[in-house]
């Protein structure tokens, strides 16, 4: 299982990751050189019931690969573990990934790494949901601590500065951070990330200008400003019209701050991806 503390990780041999690292290292035993194949499978099945695994799985993926890099350290259960930082609230896959990890074990027993089930499973959940597929290296080592102290993802507020400022340090640039910022349209935010924008934006008392008069109508009936006494915080879909990806954000009809700036306005902040 991959929800265990840090006993439960697995240590693969120390080697450079690879494309089929499993088939390649494994050759002689047929039931642990297809691990990629019973991992597809498993999301196809799940997918086809619960399509909401895919930002699902990108949330948690990120959550995981940009802390203390893609070591699965997001999934170890813990007091102070990752998990339990602030900005990991809300994330969901767990369960989904320990059935996957359930599934992988009954075959091939102590082999595969549970950072390898999560990147390999977010990447068959996008393909699934419409975008093009990618390689995957495989090879990694389950990480052996989960402090929620090392947690430093963004804020929901950040200013454009900041947010590439942020993505350089992890080594990346403005096209992988615009292309990271895609995940944003799909999945579901909570209202509590957007209301500056309908409301008081940069503290002015007034929506952000940026955005499409009926588009802010819209959020704002979605949306109040205050919830009433036992009201959950509501969902908003982050991708409200049919057939698109990226074309909603590069108008004035983008929900997340970030969103806006892809189109070079002079200010944005962070949100979360899917949130339960």
């Amino acid at each position: 299982m991959c929800l265990v503390h840090v006993h439960g990780a697995i240590t693969l041999p120390s080697t450079a990751l690879t494309r089929n690292y499993y088939k390649k290292h494994y050759n002689n035993t047929d039931q642990c050189r297809d691990v990629e194949e019973y991992i597809k499978h498993q999301v196809k099945t799940f997918w086809e019931k619960d399509p909401s695994i895919t930002p699902k799985l990108l949330r948690l993926l990120y959550s995981d690969c940009f802390v203390t890099g893609c070591d699965a350290s997001i999934l170890l259960i813990g007091p102070n573990s990752e998990r339990t930082a602030p900005q990991n609230i809300g994330l969901g896959g767990f369960a989904f990934i320990d059935k996957v990890k359930e599934v992988v074990e009954s075959r091939c027993r102590g082999v595969v790494s549970c950072a390898d089930i999560l990147n390999l499973a977010t990447r068959d959940a996008v393909h699934l949901a419409g975008a093009p597929s990618y390689p995957v290296l495989t090879g990694r080592r389950d990480g052996m601590t989960s402090l929620k102290e090392t947690v430093d993802l963004p804020s929901p507020s950040i200013s454009w500065e900041s947010a590439l400022s942020y993505f350089r340090s992890k080594g990346l640039d403005v096209l992988d951070m615009t292309t990271l910022l895609g995940t944003h349209s799909m999945g579901f935010t909570r209202c509590r990330y957007i209301l500056d924008r309908l409301y008081s934006y940069n503290g002015t008392n007034k929506p952000d200008p940026n955005m499409d008069h009926k588009f802010l109508l819209e959020m704002r009936d979605r949306c109040p400003p205050k919830t009433t006494k036992g009201q959950k915080d509501p969902l908003v879909p982050l991708n409200p019209c049919p057939n698109s990806t990226h074309s909603t954000t590069h108008t004035t009809m983008g929900h997340l701050g970030t969103e806006p700036c892809w189109v070079w306005t002079n200010s944005c902040f962070w949100a979360r991806t899917h949130e339960p």
